[in-house]
């Protein structure tokens, strides 16, 4: 019995301490990315960004529950009618797949992440339980998928002239504001497509068009070499499949950032 005490400090020692590096905080540009406890049907930890100005404050998951659907194969449809209703009574809002919340004091920012963090966990949660997940996946035409259902007529096929002065076609090119474009392109693992991609993207990249941000997403259930890796680099910025989501959402909702 007189270990007993000395049990329980040991115990609450390690408790807390792994509870610290789950808690991770970490910058990001502008804004604080707050790593949660709760968590996704992957076991993933929720992730939450945290931007604010003087006095207010934004949380969002950044696309995170989205992303975390589309990582396992599910398919994403228009689901922000049934998922916003979903979650309203938590005082959160979806918009284009991204879970945020109104401006709060700055005080309020710890609420604002368990806000967050729990409407992201429950939304991830519904789509694992209420669609079903094909055994195969077309993961670019789950690409093309989720680009349209987060940008509607804003993203189209196009083609761009590169610096060679040679015309490119593009499956997947959104339209920003300000005339931005952001090309999402996708790359299967074959050297016909590597090659054919970072060629295309290459050129383009060469005619130093500020108005132009470019991407190549991969498939990382695929089996990549780190040359194939940083072959698809010399083109464009690369992004894995399960990170796409996030990726994109942080591009295209920069609204959500406050000045």
């Amino acid at each position: 019995m007189s270990d007993e005490p000395d049990n329980i400090a040991r115990l609450a020692h390690f408790i807390l301490r792994d509870l610290s590096e789950m808690t991770a905080i970490k910058r990001v540009d502008d804004a604080l990315r707050v790593t949660t406890h709760c968590m996704y049907p992957s076991n993933g930890l929720v992730q939450v960004t945290v931007r604010g100005g003087a006095n207010t404050v934004v949380a969002s998951d950044e696309g995170g529950a989205m992303g975390e659907a589309m990582a396992a194969g599910i398919p994403i449809k228009d689901y922000n009618r049934q998922l916003a209703h979903l979650i309203k009574s938590e005082g959160v809002l979806l918009k284009d797949g991204v879970i945020f919340t109104p401006h709060m004091p700055i005080e309020a920012a710890p609420l604002a992440i368990l806000l967050v963090a729990n409407a992201s966990q429950e939304i991830a949660r519904w789509l694992y339980e209420h669609t079903k997940i094909p055994r195969t996946r077309d993961f670019k035409e789950m690409l093309a998928s989720f680009l349209k259902t987060t940008f509607d007529e804003r993203v189209a096929a196009a083609t761009i002239i590169g610096h060679s002065q040679k015309p490119h076609k593009f499956s997947n090119v959104v339209s920003l504001p300000y005339g931005r474009r952001l090309i999402v392109d996708a790359v299967t693992h074959e050297p016909s497509s590597i090659n054919a991609r970072v060629v295309a993207n290459l050129d383009i990249k060469a005619t130093n068009n500020p108005l132009i941000d470019q991407r190549i997403v991969y498939d990382d259930e695929d089996e990549w070499t780190a040359a194939d890796l940083n072959l698809l680099q010399v083109g464009a910025q690369v992004v894995p499949f399960s990170r796409s989501a996030d990726v994109i959402a942080r591009i295209a909702h920069s609204q959500f950032r406050i000045s």
